[in-house]
């Protein structure tokens, strides 16, 4: 049994949809992520040593390095997908950790979850973009004192 394997365009070409959404309908934060991921894919392309199934050092510190951009998405807005996309960038960060301290982490297994991983996390940062028109509209046109916890003026 030979293990199936998407054709090499998939991956840009869903990250460039992705992007291309953050920036017809998504706010500065949806960009920014779509725009940090598009830099950290850049680097993993020059970063990535091919035909090894070894931990990948320099991938990690990419994916570390988005990984905090992504947590400080989350904590400057009160949406939930931010949270999605850094908790999906924790987990490629961990599969990586995860291959550093058990060898008998195959190298299929490190790449799949690590492919896995950036389509969850692009998922996220599409979904935001496509409903921040609608989101944004609403806390625009509510009433702040209507909010909950709201400090009244």
């Amino acid at each position: 049994m030979t293990a199936y394997q998407l054709p090499p365009f998939v991956w840009p070409t869903a990250l460039m949809i992705v992007c291309g959404l953050a920036a017809w309908r998504g706010r500065d934060l949806e960009r920014l992520s779509a725009g940090a991921y598009l830099a950290a894919w850049a680097l993993s392309l020059v970063a990535f040593r091919a035909g090894t199934g070894e931990t990948q050092w320099a991938i990690m510190v990419i994916d570390a390095a988005l990984l905090a951009i992504f947590v400080g998405v989350a904590l400057k807005t009160g949406r939930y997908w931010p949270l999605f996309s850094a908790a999906f960038q924790l987990l490629a960060v961990l599969t990586h950790i995860a291959r550093a301290l058990d060898a008998g982490v195959s190298g299929w297994a490190y790449q799949t979850a690590g492919i896995i991983w950036g389509y969850l996390a692009i998922a996220a940062i599409g979904y935001g973009s496509w409903t921040a028109p609608r989101r944004y509209a609403e806390i625009e046109a509510a009433d702040p004192t209507d909010v909950p916890g709201a400090t009244r003026r």
